[in-house]
C-alpha cells in the first residue's frame, strides 16, 4: 500500500511539473562588432566582398538578412522585393536565376564612388549555401529573419542548412551562430527546435527604449538579448536588461561618438557597416 502511494506521488508530481530550458546566455567577456550585412559601408551589401572585408577588419560577426526565391533558395538580402525588369518583384516570387540577374555592385558604385569598384560589378546576390560553403566554420554568423511569416518552415529550414555545416555544434568561446528577428513566433519555433542558439528579439522604438515587466518574462522565456536602434538606447534601459539577464546589441552605429557613447552606456554588441571602426573604438574602450 505504502509502495501504491509512493508510485502516485510521484506521477502526480511528474504530471503537474514542466520541465523548463533556460536560453543560452550569451559570452559576457567580448563586446561583439557586428557587420551589418557585412563591411557594408565600403563594399556592396551581402555580397562575399563585403563580408570577407569585415572579416579582415575584426568583425565578430557578419551580419545576413534572409529570404527565400521562388524555387527555394535561402538568399542573403535585405529587402523582400527587388526592381526587376522595371518593376518591384517580391523575392518570393523570383526564382534564383532570375534573382542573380540584379547587380548590387553596379548599384553600390553609382551610390559610393569613393569606394567604387570594377571588380563589384560582377557580384551577384548569394544564397545561405554559398556563404557557408564559402567561409565555413572560420567565421561568425549573425542570422536575422527578415520576414519569415512569408515563408513557412523557414526556421528549420535554416537550421538543417546551418547543423549541415557543423555550426550548431557547442564549442568553446563565441558561439557560431546567434538569430534574431522582429517576428517573436519565429524565434519561439527556433527556440523549440534548438534551445541552444541564441536568439536576439528585435525592438524598434520611437522613443527612449522600454519593456514592461511582463514583456521581460516572456522575452526570457526564448530569448538571450535585445536588438535595438541606438538613437532609444538610454544607460537604465541597458542596466535593466542586463538585471534580466539580457545582452543589447544595438543598431545600426557608423559615426564614431555614437559608438563611442553606446559602448560606455554598457552595450554588448555593436551592429555596424564600419567593423573597422567599430573595432578600433572598441579597443580604445574596453582594451579589447
Amino acid at each position: 500500500m505504502r509502495k501504491t502511494i509512493v508510485l502516485f506521488a510521484l506521477l502526480l508530481l511528474c504530471g503537474c511539473s514542466q520541465i523548463t530550458t533556460e536560453p543560452s546566455l550569451l559570452p559576457s567577456d567580448e563586446v561583439l562588432v557586428i557587420a551589418h550585412r557585412g563591411a557594408s559601408a565600403y563594399a556592396p551589401a551581402h555580397t562575399i566582398a563585403a563580408y570577407q572585408l569585415a572579416i579582415d577588419m575584426g568583425a565578430n560577426y557578419i551580419e545576413l538578412d534572409l529570404h527565400r526565391t521562388k524555387d527555394g533558395k535561402l538568399v542573403a538580402l535585405h529587402d523582400e522585393a527587388l526592381p526587376l525588369a522595371h518593376e518591384q518583384q517580391a523575392v518570393s516570387d523570383i526564382t534564383m536565376n532570375e534573382l542573380k540577374l540584379y547587380s548590387p555592385g553596379m548599384e553600390f558604385n553609382k551610390a559610393n564612388p569613393d569606394y567604387a569598384s570594377p571588380t563589384y560589378n560582377d557580384l551577384h546576390i548569394v544564397t545561405l549555401d554559398e556563404i557557408l560553403t564559402h567561409f565555413g566554420d572560420t567565421t561568425n554568423y549573425y542570422i536575422e529573419l527578415k520576414s519569415p511569416s512569408n515563408y513557412p518552415a523557414i526556421e528549420k529550414e535554416l537550421l538543417t542548412q546551418l547543423s549541415s555545416y557543423g555550426l550548431l555544434t557547442h564549442t568553446e568561446g563565441l558561439p557560431k551562430v546567434i538569430i534574431q528577428s522582429f517576428n517573436a513566433d519565429s524565434l519561439k519555433t527556433i527556440f523549440s527546435l534548438d534551445p541552444a542558439i541564441p536568439l536576439v528579439q528585435l525592438y524598434k522604438f520611437e522613443e527612449d527604449a522600454y519593456l514592461s515587466k511582463k514583456q521581460l518574462q516572456q522575452i526570457r522565456q526564448y530569448a538571450s538579448g535585445i536588438g535595438v536602434n541606438s538613437e532609444a538606447v538610454t544607460k537604465n534601459f541597458i542596466e535593466t536588461m542586463h538585471n534580466a539577464s539580457l545582452h543589447v546589441h544595438p543598431y545600426t552605429v557608423n559615426d564614431p561618438q555614437t559608438i563611442y557613447n553606446m559602448l560606455m552606456l554598457g552595450a554588448d554588441g555593436i551592429f555596424t557597416d564600419k567593423p573597422d571602426l567599430a573595432s578600433q573604438i572598441k579597443k580604445e574602450v574596453v582594451g579589447k
